[in-house]
């Protein structure tokens, strides 16, 4: 594409790649000789998720590392030709949801595809086009989008890996120092028969609530101890701590019938404005909306924010029913629930 150019990664930027995924990428690929094959990245990051400016996310690349723990496959319902792949959309996006219930902190951290049938090894204009417009999306919740292409039956040994950065117009190639396929640290869970294996939280123990920043700070105690008793009033969430950001996250029932997931990132100190609040209601209609800026580490917002945004959901839900929407609940039925 017209102004856009491979570059190489910073050398000191590290994925890493349990075996298993190589595994199920090769197999998939020497499974169907005839049709491009792919899936979904899923795993954790460790470093700065989100930065405002192009040069702090450039800053954060060389100290990035992206754990890649399994992938959704394409789905029953996937179209893929000797030349064409998409997967099944609405497959996969259910099963990231039921995993990022058992572990919020869980990310889709890019995905991976074949060209395997003409053996072409480079990425289609339409490949860089795709991947750039999803790590620029708002709903995409961090800055960097892991994309890999397997390009003939040798499967993931002769893969090319590359990233691509919000706002950024180039794209990178990773080298073989910033690949690394291990398996993940101890204490996680082994692959259930077929499903996605993913690290277990609960096996690592608790983990304290203290981040500088916040539990050093009057403002930050005083937010935090307010932020605990919204939290009692509601048995589905919790506090967590993850790469020294204090999050709360869980599921609430709007309506008394409707569960939405609900993810807020606390901002880095209780000074500053670089929080995530993500909603999502799934349903016969998914809708998921992210926010940052002021008011995105809110608490307490984010629980009115439910609100509205359950209720959008249901009013797409019943215009795909071609049913009118029924009016809305009064005297405090259509909040969220504990």
């Amino acid at each position: 594409m017209f102004g856009t150019a491979r570059k190489k990664c910073p050398a000191t930027l590290r994925v890493f790649v349990r075996p298993r995924v190589t595994h199920r990428f090769t197999q998939e690929i020497l499974s169907h000789p005839k049709v491009e094959v792919g899936g979904k990245y899923v795993g954790f990051i460790r470093g700065t998720k989100r930065s405002e400016r192009l040069d702090e996310r450039h800053e954060a690349m060389e100290r990035l590392e992206l754990h890649v723990v399994d992938y959704i496959d394409d789905g029953p319902r996937a179209d893929r030709t000797p030349t064409f792949h998409r997967g099944d959309t609405e497959f996969q996006t259910q099963e990231f949801r039921r995993l990022e219930k058992r572990y919020p902190e869980i990310e889709h951290l890019g995905s991976w595809h074949s060209h395997h049938p003409n053996q072409l090894r480079n990425l289609s204009s339409g490949d860089i086009e795709g991947y750039r417009d999803t790590v620029n999306a708002q709903g995409h919740n961090h800055d960097f989008f892991f994309a890999s292409l397997g390009t003939d039956s040798r499967g993931f040994a002769s893969a090319r890996h590359f990233l691509f950065v919000r706002g950024d117009r180039h794209y990178y190639e990773l080298a073989g120092e910033n690949l690394i396929v291990a398996e993940g640290p101890p204490g996680t869970t082994g692959p259930p028969g077929g499903a996605v294996a993913v690290p277990d939280p609960a096996t690592q123990g608790p983990v304290p609530l203290s981040v500088p920043g916040w539990t050093d700070s009057p403002q930050g105690q005083e937010r935090l101890a307010r932020d605990r008793d919204l939290i009692a009033k509601y048995s589905g969430l919790r506090h967590v701590v993850r790469s020294d950001r204090i999050a709360v996250t869980g599921q609430v029932v709007w309506a008394g019938r409707v569960p939405v997931t609900l993810h807020v990132l606390y901002p880095s100190s209780a000074h500053t404005t670089d929080g995530l609040l993500k909603v999502t209601v799934v349903g016969s209609q998914t809708l998921e909306v992210s926010l940052t800026g002021d008011r995105s580490g809110d608490l307490a917002f984010a629980l009115k924010a439910v609100e509205s945004i359950a209720q959008c959901a249901a009013d797409i839900h019943h215009q795909t029913q071609h049913r009118s929407p029924g009016p809305p609940a009064r005297g405090g039925q259509s909040g969220p629930r504990p």
